[in-house]
């Protein structure tokens, strides 16, 4: 299979690009199914890919032979054998970009939380949950994994004048936009949409409770 822009229209969908397409130029893989992880369960792999939604599992070569980092993460685009019901991941491309963070405790590993990612909007409640340091060290480190970065502030409704917050991260310096919204009241949320492009990668950041979902 020889896939090109006209083919891939469906996973232009799902964050295919250019560098996409030059890697997988570049590889041997060209007779394997492709696909997107969406999601990580356990052994389970959730992919999306031209026929769907795709449940796949990884071959040994993979399970016993790659370092923890470089297993397929969500966002990893995957050359997978297709058997129908399932699918046996045998590859993947090489990444654009990875966001990861040290992995708890005393080890020196990293944790890969996402990869291959166009925008990270970093998710903070007017409430209890601000914090304009923690804020900072996010846009840092999404910054240094060559993301770019969307301020979003949630609760609106809870503050009485949600421009204070915007002045205190304004006075970080750093080129970011923020957006501000309420998912009670609804304001904001029609500024918070337009955001979202098609065919681009977006994670959200943020503590529990914040309003991500």
């Amino acid at each position: 299979m020889c896939l090109n822009f006209i083919q891939m229209t469906s996973l232009k969908d799902f964050g295919w690009n250019d560098f996409h397409q030059h890697n997988y130029d570049q590889s041997d893989n060209h007779g394997e199914s492709l696909g997107r992880v969406v999601s990580v369960q356990g052994f389970k792999y959730h992919l999306v890919a031209e026929k769907g939604e795709v449940e796949a599992e990884l071959a040994g070569r993979l399970l016993y032979g790659a370092d923890a980092e470089d297993l397929p993460k969500v966002g990893d685009w995957v050359f997978y054998l297709d058997y129908g019901q399932t699918g046996y991941i045998i590859d993947r491309l090489p990444r654009q970009n990875a966001l990861s963070r040290k992995t708890p405790g005393k080890r020196t590993d990293r944790q890969v939380l996402g990869v291959n990612i166009d925008h990270a909007i970093i998710v903070q409640g007017l409430d209890r949950d601000f914090n304009v340091m923690r804020l900072d060290r996010y846009i840092t480190q999404i910054v240094a994994c060559g993301i770019a970065p969307v301020v979003v502030l949630n609760k609106t409704d809870l503050v009485p004048d949600a421009n204070e917050f915007v002045k205190l991260v304004m006075e970080l310096k750093r080129d970011v936009k923020v957006y501000c919204g309420s998912t009670v009241s609804g304001n904001g949320i029609e500024e918070l949409r337009a955001i979202f492009e098609a065919g681009k990668t977006y994670m959200l950041i943020g503590s529990s409770g914040v309003g991500k979902q």
